[in-house]
């Protein structure tokens, strides 16, 4: 598990990027797709990082080069399967961004629920500089994040985007201090992790495609779980005082 990164087991499990720079691989992406499903029944928060200057600076490109269309094709599936394998872990998903986060970095990061930005990184979607468009399921995601209009300027043109606009177009959540952020990472990651994992599964589904009817449905259920009303009584104690 996690040959191709540093791996961190654990309530909060944490997956760093550490190779001298970070690029996705066929190698790497494999072994995101077998990590992802070796902690999705331990984890109640998985955080991502990258070591040195590059969260993920984007695919591998001199891999890329010498393929033709089916090669393109595998990657492309292979890709998909990684990225909606983090968006559809089951739990919350982090990524603390210290640097680069371009091609298939950005798109990464865009599979995850909530993104911490250090005052130092940057994204961008520049494939169309190499005379491809995003195949990480970019244009969709990057769509829905920001919005269409935003989405098509950022990758027609492939511009780089610093910290405080990404914070004010809403590609990330957060900024903070370089030196911080792993600190500022981990400690959300703790106060999501003291949250019932139950709530914490059944929110994230229900955000991400659910009917109004599914969250009667979620909603009711998670009243047969001693959680609630152990935090339930705990609050009306507190009333009280």
């Amino acid at each position: 598990m996690g040959e191709s990164f540093g791996v961190v087991p654990g309530e909060v499990a944490v997956v760093t990027f550490n190779r001298p720079v970070n690029i996705l691989s066929s190698g790497v992406l494999r072994d995101l797709v077998g990590t992802l499903d070796a902690l999705k029944e331990s984890a109640k928060v998985l955080v991502f990082f990258g070591e040195g200057t590059t969260f993920v600076a984007g695919a591998d490109i001199k891999e890329m080069y010498g393929f033709g269309e089916n090669e393109a094709r595998s990657f492309a599936r292979l890709i998909h399967s990684a990225f909606n394998a983090v968006e559809a872990f089951p739990v919350p998903v982090i990524a603390g961004v210290n640097g680069f986060a371009l091609g298939g970095g950005c798109e990464l990061a865009l599979a995850c629920d909530i993104v911490v930005a250090s005052e130092s990184a940057i994204f961008g979607m520049p494939e169309i500089n190499l005379g491809i468009v995003p195949g990480g399921g970019g244009t969709k995601r990057l769509a829905e994040r920001v919005g269409k209009m935003k989405a098509k300027e950022l990758i027609l043109t492939g511009r780089r985007v610093g910290a405080d606009e990404a914070l004010s177009i809403g590609l990330v959540n957060k900024v903070v201090p370089r030196g911080r952020l792993k600190d500022e990472v981990l400690s959300l990651a703790s106060t999501i992790a003291h949250k019932p994992v139950q709530c914490l599964r059944a929110a994230k589904r229900l955000i991400e495609s659910a009917s109004f009817e599914e969250e009667i449905g979620v909603w009711t259920g998670l009243f047969s779980f001693e959680d609630r009303k152990r935090l339930m009584g705990e609050f009306l104690e507190r009333k009280k005082r």
